[in-house]
């Protein structure tokens, strides 16, 4: 609860400093908004750990091997990185390039489920084979 607060916080800040300084400086709004990306996403590193541990238990309970789960973890670190880059680039008016982050996202994000799509397939390959 007090690391939503903290995100909160420095959300509000960083919104009231953006209004402060567009009229004056508008590429200051842009830094302001990655400057305040950065730190909350610093924060939201730690509230993510021990979502990693439990999914780890899980996985281990299950029998999974780790090359399974690495695909999910990348995926959603793509999906992150890409969201808040793509928002930063409408944030400084270019759409344009915040669409063709997104396209890389998902192409990256395709990339490394490769070996998770690879084992589905061998699985459903074998069960067919029977």
């Amino acid at each position: 609860m007090e690391q939503i607060l903290r995100v909160v916080a420095i959300g509000i800040l960083a919104c009231v400093m953006g209004v402060a300084v567009k009229k004056e400086y508008p590429a200051g709004t842009l830094l302001i908004s990655l400057a305040c990306a950065a730190v909350i996403l610093f924060f939201t590193l730690s509230l993510l750990r021990p979502v990693k541990t439990f999914l780890d238990d899980l996985a281990r309970t299950a029998e999974l091997s780790p090359s399974v789960m690495s695909p999910l973890y990348k995926t959603l670190g793509i999906a992150i990185i890409t969201r808040v880059t793509s928002e930063a680039c409408e944030d400084a008016k270019e759409k344009a390039f915040g669409v063709y982050i997104e396209v890389a996202g998902a192409v990256a994000a395709l990339y490394v489920s490769l070996p998770l799509l690879s084992a589905v397939f061998n699985l459903i390959s074998s069960y067919l084979r029977m």
